[in-house]
């Protein structure tokens, strides 16, 4: 893959920075190692660094080098440390302030990937280093028109697969594996999964059926069914939804339910209202959305049972690249950029039932658009 090198120094000259520097070790910063395209059984050090101007220069050890060859730009090879950091220290020997693959106070372990003592030698050079985390959001979490395209055909199949056959006996396992053959139905895959959980079960937002553990869906049974999936073509793009259901008529769901499902879609659509409030006015942060959507749930005096994020990025992956609406679990200061897709998908989890309710999100050219309608306003009946 060739890098868009001109816009990156474009974006880099925007955001006065003087270049932004990529460090990595045996493939450990893989935000590098998938934006240069290299393969992942690197064994030595490399650094890649873009100017603002000018050609960018890799800094990598004979050993390797032949992995480099493809690499825009002037490539030096080394075998000493000393070499190493003399030749880094003369590439940024003008430079002031630099990005790179760092988390300030940690707080955002994903971008975090460059280790605390070349991080030390870098300032040893008079530089600042500024994360790198809104730089690589720009170029590796938007989705190009194409993608969006994949996107919203995946989000349209999930919205037709979440149903259940209540006329025979069925255990979540055996749900799991109808999605699956549903999937194959739809021209779709996935990573692993995906899910559905009864009762206590649901309290545990992580929980796998197996053959072995899987529960039978009885009357009274609540259900919470999280499926995530992409069509069957290069570079598609995930969608993700979680929908809750109960098995019995609509009279007969007990109360604390319906009293749970109700704060998680006004914290749901709470989140939603202020992306819409504020997306075109200003930057607009994965925590902010996150706070949002939160403090419904605090008000209402369930906080001690939402214990995960709001939402996350969504690319190829099901966890991408992109800013997550966090700030909870790290502190997700990054800016949501046009062409970033995420959940919002607030949860409560207790030791006898669990729900959550997940949509997709897109920051389009147009504003604030959920992928994934409808929207699920109250648990669905199952007789």
């Amino acid at each position: 893959m060739k890098l868009p090198i001109d816009t990156i120094q474009g974006y880099l000259k925007k955001h006065g920075l003087d270049g932004w520097l990529m460090v990595d070790f045996h493939s450990r910063n893989d935000i590098a190692v998938q934006m240069l395209g290299l393969p992942t059984t690197l064994t030595r050090r490399f650094c890649y660094f873009i100017p603002s101007s000018g050609s960018p220069t890799a800094l990598v050890h004979n050993i390797e080098k032949a992995k480099f060859s493809a690499l825009q730009g002037t490539i030096i090879p080394f075998s000493s440390y000393r070499l190493l950091e003399s030749e880094l220290q003369k590439l940024l020997v003008d430079c002031k302030k630099i990005a790179m693959e760092y988390a300030p106070h940690g707080r955002l372990p994903y971008i975090g990937l460059v280790d605390a003592g070349t991080i030390e030698l870098i300032r040893s050079f008079g530089c600042e280093i500024v994360t790198s985390a809104d730089l690589v959001a720009f170029f590796q979490a938007r989705l190009s028109v194409e993608q969006i395209a994949t996107h919203r055909i995946a989000a349209k199949n999930l919205i037709e697969i979440k149903s259940l056959n209540t006329n025979k006996k069925q255990t979540e396992f055996d749900i799991m594996n109808y999605m699956l053959a549903q999937f194959e139905e739809y021209d779709m895959i996935n990573d692993h999964g995906p899910n559905c959980s009864i009762n206590q079960n649901a309290g545990n937002p992580h929980y796998e059926p197996t053959a072995e553990n899987a529960q039978i869906i009885k009357r009274g049974d609540l259900i919470l069914l999280d499926i995530w999936a992409k069509l069957k073509i290069d570079n598609a793009v995930m969608a993700d939804i979680t929908w809750m259901a109960f098995a019995g008529r609509k009279s007969e769901i007990p109360p604390k339910y319906n009293e749970l499902f109700s704060v998680l879609a006004h914290a749901r659509d709470a989140a939603i209202q202020f992306l819409r409030d504020n997306i075109d006015k200003r930057q607009v942060f994965g925590y902010e959305v996150d706070d949002a959507c939160r403090n419904v749930v605090i008000a209402a005096g369930y906080d001690k049972y939402f214990t995960h994020r709001t939402g996350h990025s969504i690319t190829t992956s099901t966890h991408g690249t992109g800013p997550n609406i966090d700030n909870l679990e790290t502190e997700d200061r990054r800016v949501l950029q046009q062409g970033h897709l995420f959940s919002v998908e607030p949860g409560i989890y207790m030791a006898d039932c669990g729900f959550r309710t997940e949509i997709d999100v897109l920051i389009s050219n147009e504003g604030v658009e959920i992928t994934t309608l409808p929207l699920q306003t109250e648990i669905v009946t199952l007789f």
